[in-house]
């Protein structure tokens, strides 16, 4: 009798734990966040992923009453930061703001990825895509991508290139531009993007791929022109240059990205919370016009959304490369 009556208050205590264990689960999905988020940038201050970064992240703390901690984490192209987030608590307290170049290229240029992007990361809010164009010095003799391809085509290997770097967005955009129009442009690398434009501007070499607000101050100084962006539509930023698609050149709609990602095995209810602050943030007016400002345009896609973009986009860039014949090191 005293065993059975043990028996019972056992399993009474297992059921209220397991009942208290549930509720806690729930209260903390409906809490969060309840302690500060901490947001990984994989470049040093100052540089395209700081500015969506900290317009989200003060509308983020207004919002919730929890801070959303900026971790600035360069290095390794990017790798460094996330490899920490792949490798978090998978609790929605550690997140990356990521792009291109850690997430759909470097698996194709990479020969030892630290963490693999697609299965060990998982997409939360798309925030912005900042469109390429491509660039000339004004005195370049060619106005057109039409005028730029015949000449390239008479002269093969011979007309200059610069790249902010060896296997960044703007040496991929290059090698995309090459395959899509058949010619053959020689690539200058250069360590930085600050250092590449010093020289399109000064004529040393004549074509770079960069954003409207890269280019800017030698826009301003009339010192660089915009030939095409490379987008399926005008970009807003400069509204009365081409798309390479309604030049006739299709397959280069190829933006800078970037959003928000998490560690695989975060509860679906914590991703849907951050998207959810997120999308309000990225709806605000004054959010809106500080990314205006630097040429990118919002798009606040959700996880699925998001995930099949980046799908595609690791495709196409690893088909890029494979062509290209690009490896990297490490």
């Amino acid at each position: 009798m005293q065993t059975a009556r043990r028996l019972i208050a056992f399993c009474i205590g297992v059921a209220s734990a397991a009942m208290c264990a549930l509720a806690g689960a729930a209260a903390t999905d409906v809490a969060f966040p309840a302690r500060p988020v901490r947001m990984l940038i994989p470049y040093p201050p100052g540089g395209g992923l700081d500015l969506p970064g900290r317009a989200v992240g003060e509308k983020f703390a207004q919002q919730t009453g929890r801070q959303l901690v900026i971790d600035n984490r360069g290095g390794a192209g990017g790798l460094i930061a996330g490899e920490i987030v792949a490798k978090a608590n998978p609790d929605g307290y550690t997140i990356i703001l990521a792009s291109n170049g850690q997430i759909s290229i470097a698996p194709a240029l990479v020969s030892k990825m630290p963490y693999d992007p697609l299965r060990d990361l998982v997409p939360v809010t798309h925030f912005v895509d900042t469109p390429m164009f491509l660039f000339a010095n004004t005195a370049f003799p060619a106005k057109t991508v039409k005028d730029l391809i015949e000449r390239a085509k008479a002269n093969p290997g011979k007309i200059g290139i610069a790249l902010s770097g060896v296997g960044g967005v703007s040496h991929l955009m290059m090698e995309l531009f090459r395959q899509q129009a058949g010619i053959n442009l020689l690539g200058v690398p250069y360590k930085g993007a600050g250092a590449a434009m010093v020289d399109v501007a000064s004529g040393e070499v004549p074509l770079i791929f960069t954003t409207a607000s890269s280019a800017k101050p030698l826009l301003d100084s009339n010192r660089v022109r915009p030939i095409a962006v490379a987008s399926k539509k005008r970009s807003p930023a400069l509204p009365n240059i081409p798309s390479f698609e309604e030049l006739g050149l299709g397959g280069m709609d190829a933006p800078l990205w970037i959003g928000t990602m998490v560690p695989k095995g975060t509860p679906p209810a914590i991703i849907a919370k951050l998207h959810a602050e997120f999308a309000k943030a990225l709806a605000s007016k004054d959010v809106q016009d500080r990314l205006a400002a630097q040429s990118a345009e919002v798009v606040a896609a959700g996880s699925k959304e998001f995930g099949a973009m980046i799908q595609r986009d690791t495709q196409r860039w690893g088909k890029v490369v494979k062509t290209a014949g690009i490896k990297i090191e490490n």
